[in-house]
């Protein structure tokens, strides 16, 4: 993971020296991009919400999801 130098707020995700992901907290104006999966709901938290329409995977995604 990288993280700002000034707050410390997590920037982007990192796999074998590669961004594999961005925080979008950090994204100024609309990405314009879906929602692809949500992954580990299986052990979420109860009072999270996780819109209709969306596959779903208690753990991780099968590979060719």
């Amino acid at each position: 993971m990288l993280f700002c130098s000034i707050c410390g707020s997590t920037l982007c995700g990192t796999y074998n020296d590669k961004i594999n992901g961005v925080t979008l907290g950090c994204v100024e104006g609309d990405p314009e991009i879906e929602i692809g999966m949500h992954i580990f709901v299986g052990s979420k938290a109860s009072w999270e919400i996780i819109p209709e329409g969306v596959p779903q995977h208690d753990e991780w995604p099968p590979k060719n999801a």
